[in-house]
């Protein structure tokens, strides 16, 4: 299976909601890991790849659905491991 073959496979199953749901998710847990590694080590390159990690799970999940639901839950689940001020 390839990358191309994984992403045939999910634009058939899953809507566009989805997809944008799950990928806003995995924006905020690379933010997430990205601002331990700026914690752990103080290096700023950690601290810039987490805010630019943190736009595209907002974008995501802004994209996911017109209620504001998604985009509340993801800025709520990544504001555990990041602070607000980043």
């Amino acid at each position: 299976m390839t990358v191309l073959d994984d992403a045939r496979r999910e634009v058939l199953e899953k809507t566009r909601q989805q997809i944008d749901e799950e990928t806003a998710y995995k924006w905020a847990a690379r933010a997430a890991a990205a601002y331990e590694y700026f914690r752990h080590g103080g290096e700023l390159c950690w601290l810039r790849d987490c805010e630019e990690y943190l736009h595209e799970a907002i974008e995501h999940a802004a994209l996911a659905d017109h209620s504001g639901a998604v985009l509340r839950a993801v800025r709520q689940w990544v504001h555990q491991y990041v602070p607000r001020d980043i």
